[in-house]
Protein backbone atom coordinates (compact mmCIF):
# COMPACT_ATOMS: atom_id res chain seq x y z
CA UNK A 1 0.00 0.00 0.00
CA UNK A 2 2.81 2.68 0.78
CA UNK A 3 4.32 1.48 -2.49
CA UNK A 4 0.71 2.66 -4.36
CA UNK A 5 1.17 6.02 -1.93
CA UNK A 6 4.10 7.02 -2.68
CA UNK A 7 3.71 6.19 -6.60
CA UNK A 8 0.78 7.85 -7.14
CA UNK A 9 1.14 10.47 -4.83
CA UNK A 10 -2.62 10.14 -3.56
CA UNK A 11 -1.94 9.64 -0.04
CA UNK A 12 -1.45 12.99 1.70
CA UNK A 13 -5.24 14.25 1.03
CA UNK A 14 -6.93 10.77 0.97
CA UNK A 15 -7.10 10.57 5.08
CA UNK A 16 -8.48 14.19 5.58
CA UNK A 17 -10.50 14.16 2.43
CA UNK A 18 -12.01 11.24 4.67
CA UNK A 19 -12.95 12.22 7.90
CA UNK A 20 -14.49 15.57 6.16
CA UNK A 21 -16.35 13.64 4.28
CA UNK A 22 -17.69 11.22 7.08
CA UNK A 23 -20.21 12.02 9.43
CA UNK A 24 -18.87 13.06 11.98
CA UNK A 25 -18.36 16.49 10.78
CA UNK A 26 -21.92 16.81 10.45
CA UNK A 27 -21.89 17.07 14.22
CA UNK A 28 -19.39 20.03 14.11
CA UNK A 29 -22.33 21.96 12.83
CA UNK A 30 -22.54 25.37 15.14
CA UNK A 31 -25.80 25.91 13.12
CA UNK A 32 -27.89 22.80 14.19
CA UNK A 33 -31.14 24.18 15.47
CA UNK A 34 -30.96 22.55 19.04
CA UNK A 35 -29.71 25.33 20.98
CA UNK A 36 -29.39 29.11 20.77
CA UNK A 37 -25.92 29.88 18.82
CA UNK A 38 -24.69 32.69 21.00
CA UNK A 39 -25.08 30.96 24.07
CA UNK A 40 -21.71 31.18 26.27
CA UNK A 41 -21.62 27.53 26.38
CA UNK A 42 -21.86 27.23 22.84
CA UNK A 43 -19.28 29.78 22.41
CA UNK A 44 -16.88 28.59 24.23
CA UNK A 45 -17.05 25.07 22.70
CA UNK A 46 -16.76 26.89 19.69
CA UNK A 47 -13.80 28.94 20.98
CA UNK A 48 -11.64 25.71 22.06
CA UNK A 49 -12.59 24.61 18.80
CA UNK A 50 -10.64 27.10 16.99
CA UNK A 51 -7.66 27.26 19.44
CA UNK A 52 -7.26 23.71 18.67
CA UNK A 53 -6.82 24.57 15.01
CA UNK A 54 -4.47 27.23 16.13
CA UNK A 55 -2.46 25.04 17.60
CA UNK A 56 -2.47 22.37 15.35
CA UNK A 57 -1.31 24.92 12.58
CA UNK A 58 1.56 26.72 14.52
CA UNK A 59 2.51 22.91 15.12
CA UNK A 60 2.62 21.78 11.62
CA UNK A 61 4.45 25.38 10.67
CA UNK A 62 6.94 25.40 13.17
CA UNK A 63 9.98 25.23 11.19
CA UNK A 64 8.72 27.65 8.53
CA UNK A 65 8.79 31.63 8.94
CA UNK A 66 5.83 32.94 10.95
CA UNK A 67 4.93 36.53 11.77
CA UNK A 68 5.63 37.41 15.56
CA UNK A 69 2.44 36.26 17.58
CA UNK A 70 1.64 33.47 15.09
CA UNK A 71 -1.62 32.36 17.70
CA UNK A 72 -3.05 36.19 17.70
CA UNK A 73 -2.43 36.53 14.34
CA UNK A 74 -4.44 32.96 13.64
CA UNK A 75 -7.44 34.24 16.16
CA UNK A 76 -7.62 37.41 14.58
CA UNK A 77 -7.94 35.74 11.00
CA UNK A 78 -10.15 33.52 12.76
CA UNK A 79 -12.16 36.63 13.68
CA UNK A 80 -12.60 37.40 9.91
CA UNK A 81 -13.18 33.70 8.52
CA UNK A 82 -15.56 32.27 11.22
CA UNK A 83 -18.38 34.98 9.85
CA UNK A 84 -18.05 33.57 6.37
CA UNK A 85 -18.42 30.00 7.62
CA UNK A 86 -21.50 30.72 9.12
CA UNK A 87 -22.45 32.91 6.47
CA UNK A 88 -21.87 30.00 4.01
CA UNK A 89 -23.89 27.50 6.12
CA UNK A 90 -26.96 29.87 6.50
CA UNK A 91 -26.67 29.97 2.82
CA UNK A 92 -26.73 26.71 2.40
CA UNK A 93 -29.39 25.59 4.50
CA UNK A 94 -31.69 23.66 2.16
CA UNK A 95 -28.69 21.38 0.81
CA UNK A 96 -28.00 17.87 2.95
CA UNK A 97 -26.04 18.89 6.15
CA UNK A 98 -22.86 16.86 5.29
CA UNK A 99 -22.69 18.68 2.19
CA UNK A 100 -22.80 21.77 3.63
CA UNK A 101 -20.03 21.58 6.02
CA UNK A 102 -18.04 20.02 3.53
CA UNK A 103 -18.51 22.78 1.16
CA UNK A 104 -18.33 25.63 3.68
CA UNK A 105 -15.37 24.15 5.39
CA UNK A 106 -13.43 23.34 1.69
CA UNK A 107 -14.22 26.96 0.95
CA UNK A 108 -12.91 28.31 4.83
CA UNK A 109 -9.34 26.02 4.21
CA UNK A 110 -8.95 27.70 0.92
CA UNK A 111 -9.39 30.81 2.13
CA UNK A 112 -7.44 30.37 5.47
CA UNK A 113 -4.77 28.53 4.10
CA UNK A 114 -4.42 32.09 1.27
CA UNK A 115 -4.21 33.67 4.10
CA UNK A 116 -1.98 32.61 6.23
CA UNK A 117 0.53 32.32 3.48
CA UNK A 118 0.54 35.86 2.48
CA UNK A 119 0.88 36.50 6.76
CA UNK A 120 4.03 34.16 6.75
CA UNK A 121 5.18 35.67 3.61
CA UNK A 122 5.00 39.68 4.80
CA UNK A 123 4.65 39.92 7.93
CA UNK A 124 6.91 40.63 9.86
CA UNK A 125 9.06 37.46 11.46
CA UNK A 126 11.23 36.72 14.69
CA UNK A 127 12.26 33.41 12.61
CA UNK A 128 13.48 35.14 9.57
CA UNK A 129 16.57 32.79 8.82
CA UNK A 130 14.08 29.95 8.21
CA UNK A 131 12.59 29.22 4.63
CA UNK A 132 8.76 30.51 4.57
CA UNK A 133 5.91 28.00 3.91
CA UNK A 134 4.99 27.12 0.16
CA UNK A 135 1.08 27.48 -0.24
CA UNK A 136 0.67 23.80 -0.35
CA UNK A 137 2.32 23.09 2.83
CA UNK A 138 0.07 25.83 4.42
CA UNK A 139 -2.88 24.63 2.63
CA UNK A 140 -2.04 21.26 4.13
CA UNK A 141 -1.32 22.46 7.65
CA UNK A 142 -4.87 24.51 7.47
CA UNK A 143 -6.58 21.34 6.17
CA UNK A 144 -5.34 19.12 9.06
CA UNK A 145 -6.07 22.05 11.25
CA UNK A 146 -9.66 22.21 10.36
CA UNK A 147 -10.14 18.33 10.77
CA UNK A 148 -9.36 18.90 14.29
CA UNK A 149 -11.08 21.58 14.86
CA UNK A 150 -13.74 19.48 13.47
CA UNK A 151 -12.96 16.80 15.80
CA UNK A 152 -12.40 18.83 18.81
CA UNK A 153 -16.16 20.62 18.93
CA UNK A 154 -18.41 17.64 19.26
CA UNK A 155 -15.53 16.22 21.76
CA UNK A 156 -15.65 19.81 23.44
CA UNK A 157 -19.49 19.11 23.77
CA UNK A 158 -19.42 16.11 25.33
CA UNK A 159 -17.15 17.16 27.78
CA UNK A 160 -19.00 19.63 28.63
CA UNK A 161 -21.90 18.09 28.92
CA UNK A 162 -20.23 15.89 31.40
CA UNK A 163 -18.41 18.67 33.65
CA UNK A 164 -21.71 20.56 33.85
CA UNK A 165 -23.94 18.81 36.13
CA UNK A 166 -21.33 18.88 39.04
CA UNK A 167 -22.02 23.42 38.52
CA UNK A 168 -25.18 23.93 40.34
CA UNK A 169 -27.52 26.14 38.87
CA UNK A 170 -27.35 29.93 40.09
CA UNK A 171 -31.14 30.49 39.34
CA UNK A 172 -32.58 27.19 40.10
CA UNK A 173 -34.01 28.01 43.91
CA UNK A 174 -33.31 24.92 45.72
Amino acid sequence: MTRVIRRYGCGWWLIPTVLLLSAFSSSADPINGREPMFEPLNLFCITIAILAEAFCVILLLRRRRTPRFFLLWLMGLHAVTYPVFLGLVWLCLGLAPWLVIVLGEGVIIVLEGILIWLMCRFAPSAKSALPSASLGKVLLAVLIGNVCSIAAYPLVIMGMAWIIPFFPDESDPE
